[in-house]
């Protein structure tokens, strides 16, 4: 019931502009209670699932300073379909973004959480003269959560846009819902759209997000009895 009400809008807003899909894996690795290695792919699609838009891997490392706070930094690396004017052709152009972030969580009532992440990401593209800067963003995130006493928890969200040092030119709304498959296997369904806050771009279309999550734990040594005797 929940995926449905997640899933009406889609049927709206894919009419006019055209469905994609956005789909990956994403692996965690706790060394400690504090560090985490994350690593993650993805492929996207875009014109009802016809074109492979982009695809994009990325490795970072998270700290966890308290219960609510935790801080990390990435790379990532992004193909982007782009048409080649010499060779009257499409490439994937590659692109190299450098992010770091803060978030933290409360929960603020029973089993509804709320999120919050603020991102400063830098990206480059490559060029025959080596790289160029591609723009530098800093991102606001809220979200919503709501853990039900099943494996479903639902949950939405709001990410604001800020072209540094020229306007916040965009905002993406979320919603979606993330199904425990096991204790370290998780499936998260979005559906989200990017709204323009300029007037001189475009906002998309409706974007489908499937990602596969696998949370891999840490073993604690044990000590030996009398080990010290």
């Amino acid at each position: 019931m929940i995926v449905w009400l997640i899933m009406l809008p889609v049927l709206g807003w894919s009419q006019t502009t055209g469905l994609g899909l956005w789909s990956g894996v994403s692996v965690e690795k706790k060394f400690s209670k504090k560090f985490a290695l994350q690593i993650s792919t993805q492929l996207r699609f875009s014109e009802n699932v016809s074109v492979t838009r982009a695809f994009l891997g990325e490795a970072g490392l998270s700290y966890k300073l308290n219960k609510s706070w935790e801080i990390s930094g990435f790379y990532r690396y992004t193909g982007r379909r782009k048409w080649n004017k010499e060779t009257d052709a499409y490439y994937y152009r590659p692109y190299h973004r450098f992010y770091g972030q803060i978030t933290y969580d409360h929960k603020i009532w029973r089993n509804l959480k709320l999120d919050y992440r603020l991102r400063y990401q830098n990206q480059f593209k490559d060029d025959v003269d080596g790289l160029l800067a591609a723009g530098s963003y800093l991102r606001n995130k809220v979200e919503l959560s709501y853990k039900s006493s099943s494996r479903l928890t639902p949950f939405i969200s709001a990410d604001l846009f800020y072209l540094v040092g020229v306007e916040f030119d965009q905002i993406r709304y979320k919603a979606g819902v993330s199904a425990d498959l096991t204790k370290s296997q998780s499936l998260d369904v979005t559906v989200f759209k990017d709204a323009a806050l300029s007037g001189s771009e475009e906002s998309s279309g409706a974007v489908i997000g499937v990602t596969y999550k696998v949370k891999l734990g840490y073993k604690k040594k044990k000590v030996a009895k009398g080990s010290n005797s």
